[in-house]
């Protein structure tokens, strides 16, 4: 760093370098840059989390978020003189082009952020989009907080020059965060919307991603002048915020509704194989890519069943009922969900109309597969007849004359408050008990007891009052982490999996409750992402 840096930073700042103030710019751009670029080299070593095993491409937002991180970093490492935060200055340090398109920015980020927190009360909303939501509104705070600061501490005391280096080193500052903070924020708020949008919706989000951020580094780099800024009405650009705002606000609550159902009927899809069968567990074929039913070494093919979300490299729905019999898919071509009985010949039957947004809702089956959730709500397949279940966030499964669910899904340490429910088949809770969101609990095929497996014991729980019954401690072999619990076997054994110690093949295993005795079973292919649980022998 030597004096050519300091007059580069003059010329475009508009301000003189002198004895006064040389050294204190030198040392200002010395601090700053090396924190920018030590900020960009973080986020060019988080690209390889923008990339999936079917795509090669490269995104720039772990860049630009690291390069925002280390201007705000070499901001707070300057250590400006200190002086207490008041009244704004009167100065300009940022052009009103990119304050506008700050603003603007801001206004759409939390009104989609605001939006998916409207839409998780009526929607399943993943944790992906609750935390893209959450750091949307985080880097608005930030950002403002930080413009506001440069726009209000005190200045030096000192000669003109010093005073003028020190206005103009601020703006630089301001202008950085400014721009970044556009381009962030709205990349991470519109990280909460579905991949499938309306095409008038698509066309202006995508003028908006590239185009506000472009306008934005674009006036970030001209040459400025700071200056006193003029008194102007501020209901201008509080309307056209409050307007932007609203609108993302709507956008970001009613885009992943489904659609309506519709009223034809979709061609029926062959399961081919013996349908009297019942089978133990479905899996995604790697080289078909199909959903592919096995029992009794035979594999058995669900036509026209989606594996992956549209749009989206997660699972679709896909469920198998606990005797076995029954499946319910999402249908890849009407984006449907239909459910196929084995034991019944004729077509599938479809349960809903096409299902639009990245929030596809959980499905839950009971034991016999006459009682389907999706979401928060129930279908009696006997009697054909629907009822939804108000406040409830999950479906654990169904026992006699009743819906056994929790008031929120299965969460890390220190989630809020969830409450274990049972609820009868009009959707009226009938008990509460708290509930740890962090444990992993299983239904029992009656649907009276819950399943319950830590990292070193399986013990039973009550549903109704959630009191915990008997408690047996596992005998699995050494393993990383708690055994995951998936279905159960015909004489009452729980299949549960493991991250075995030492033999790979070693999975899969059936462990007695009362003893907790377990026995490795064999032939299962270790896909955990792709496999599906029904009855076991």
């Amino acid at each position: 760093m030597h004096r050519l840096d300091a007059e580069r930073f003059a010329r475009r700042q508009m301000v003189d370098v002198t004895a006064f103030n040389g050294y204190h710019i030198l040392r200002y751009l010395q601090v700053t840059r090396r924190s920018r670029w030590m900020g960009t080299a973080a986020g060019m070593t988080a690209l390889p989390l923008t990339m999936t095993s079917d795509s090669f491409s490269l995104s720039p937002y772990f860049p630009v978020t690291g390069w925002l991180l280390g201007v705000i970093a070499g901001e707070i490492a300057f250590g400006r003189a200190a002086g207490r935060v008041r009244r704004p200055l009167g100065m300009r340090l940022v052009p009103p082009t990119l304050t506008a398109t700050w603003t603007i920015s801001a206004a759409i980020s939390c009104g989609l952020a605001a939006g998916t927190v409207v839409r998780s009360y009526s929607h399943e909303v993943g944790i992906a989009q609750r935390l893209g939501a959450v750091a949307a509104l985080a880097v608005v705070v930030v950002v403002q907080l930080m413009v506001s600061e440069l726009h209000r501490r005190a200045l030096p005391a000192g000669p003109a020059d010093l005073v003028g280096a020190e206005l103009a080193t601020r703006s630089r500052s301001a202008r950085s965060i400014t721009a970044a903070g556009t381009t962030v924020a709205l990349w991470t708020a519109t990280s909460v919307l579905p991949d499938e949008l309306p095409d008038n919706v698509t066309a202006v989000g995508l003028l908006l991603l590239v185009g506000l951020p472009t306008v934005a580094w674009i006036k970030s780099a001209d040459s400025w002048q700071v200056r006193t800024s003029e008194r102007r009405q501020a209901w201008t650009p509080a309307v056209v915020g409050l307007t932007l705002a609203a609108t993302a606000l709507y956008v970001g609550a009613t885009a992943e509704v489904s659609k309506p159902a519709v009223t034809r009927h979709a061609a029926p899809h062959v399961v081919t194989g013996h349908d009297a069968q019942s089978f133990p567990y479905a899996w995604v074929d790697p080289q078909s890519h199909t959903w592919v039913l096995l029992a009794l070494g035979s594999r058995f093919t669900v036509e026209g069943a989606a594996v992956r979300l549209p749009g989206d490299h997660r699972r679709a729905p896909f469920a198998l009922s606990g005797d076995g019999r029954r499946v319910l898919y999402l249908d890849e071509e009407t984006r449907g969900l239909f459910l196929r009985d084995f034991s019944q010949s004729g077509a599938p039957r479809q349960l809903t109309g096409p299902l639009s947004g990245a929030a596809f809702p959980d499905v839950t089956m009971s034991h016999d597969g006459r009682y389907v959730s999706i979401g928060a709500e129930v279908i009696d397949t006997a009697a054909w007849t629907r009822f939804s279940l108000p406040g409830v966030g999950s479906v654990l499964g169904f026992g006699p004359g009743r819906v056994v669910a929790t008031t929120g899904r299965q969460a890390l340490p220190g989630a809020p408050d969830v409450e274990l429910l049972t609820l009868d088949l009009q959707g009226a809770v009938r008990t509460r008990a708290p509930f740890d969101p962090t444990l992993e609990v299983l239904l029992t095929p009656d649907g009276r007891g819950l399943a319950v497996v830590t990292d070193d014991e399986v013990l039973t729980m009550d549903p109704s009052t959630g009191k915990v019954g008997e408690r047996t401690k596992l005998r699995l072999p050494a393993r990383y982490g708690s055994p995951e619990a998936l279905s159960w076997a015909d004489d009452g054994r729980l299949l549960v999996r493991i991250d075995p110690k030492e033999d790979e093949d070693d999975a899969y295993h059936l462990v007695d409750l009362r003893t907790g005795k377990s026995q490795q079973v064999k032939g299962i292919p270790d896909k955990p992402e792709s496999m599906v649980f029904g009855r076991l022998r």
